[in-house]
Parts: C-alpha cells; structure tokens; sequence
C-alpha cells in the first residue's frame, strides 16, 4: 500500500483520526455553510495542513439539506439539495478550491458532475471582498453540519 487515508463527516470523528494516527489524506466537507453557518472544516484543514495531509473536499456543490417535499428526481442519489443554478455553483467551488485542498470531489449527480466540469477550467481564488460576500451568504444558509465547540 502506498498511501492511505480517512473520511470523516463529524469534526469530532476527523480530529480523533487526525490526533491518533498518521495519514497521508483525509476526505472531509468543505463548503461555505458549513464552514460560517456551521463552524465545521477550520479546525479540521488547520490541522490537516499542519500534518501535512492530501485534503480532498466533498460538499463543495451542497446547497442545503432537501426541503421537505422537494422533488428530488433530478438528483436521486444526492442526500442534500445541490446547487445547480451555475453562478451559485460557481461560488461553491471557488470558495472551497480557495482553501488548500488537494481536490473537490462532487455530489454523485450527472447533472452536477457536468456542471462542474464546464466550470473548473474557470476558476480564480476568491479575493477579500467575495471571501466576506460568502461569509455573509454562509451564515445565512442552513448548513450540512454543525459543529459548535469554540463556535
């Protein structure tokens, strides 16, 4: 085996793994919600950078949890809503290929895969005034996770 590493969708879980033992990546939600809204991912990529771990981030395309009653056909095997809307899928994976990741994995949705993929060759950092716009949007959406220690 040559690397190995770990998903987690709990901070908690992803620091336990972080703490105790030697990886070489870890798989784990990045996403301007859960990041503002739920202060979940800081203390996880601070201390996977600080390892110096292969950060692959999931949930770069999560809009929210499915409200109920959503038609959901178009995305059967996505458990949360994604984003779809190009623009706002566009700022869902600056915002999270501006942090030091090594990848953004997508939601398991043709529709979403194509998206992203129309989208990447676009990408740019986000600078300091769309950092603080996310932030705002961030804090206002209803975040995957949430995480509340020290938050």
């Amino acid at each position: 085996m040559r690397f190995l590493g770990f998903s987690a969708h709990s901070v908690e879980a992803a620091m336990a793994m972080l703490d105790r033992f030697t990886f070489d990546t870890i798989m784990f939600p990045v996403n301007y919600a859960t990041w503002n809204a739920g202060n979940f991912g800081p203390q996880v990529l601070a201390k996977a950078q600080e390892k110096k771990m292969g950060i692959l981030a999931l949930k770069a395309l999560a809009k929210r949890p499915w409200p109920p009653g959503a038609d959901r056909s178009a995305h059967p095997n996505c458990w949360y809503e994604p984003m779809t809307d190009p623009d706002e899928a566009m700022l869902g994976l600056r915002f999270t290929l501006s942090h030091p990741v090594t990848t953004a994995l997508m939601p398991s949705s043709g529709t979403c895969f194509e998206l992203a993929l129309k989208l990447a060759p676009k990408f740019t950092p986000l600078n300091q005034v769309e950092v603080a716009v996310m932030k705002r949007k961030g804090m206002a959406a209803v975040p995957l996770f949430r995480y509340r220690e020290n938050g």
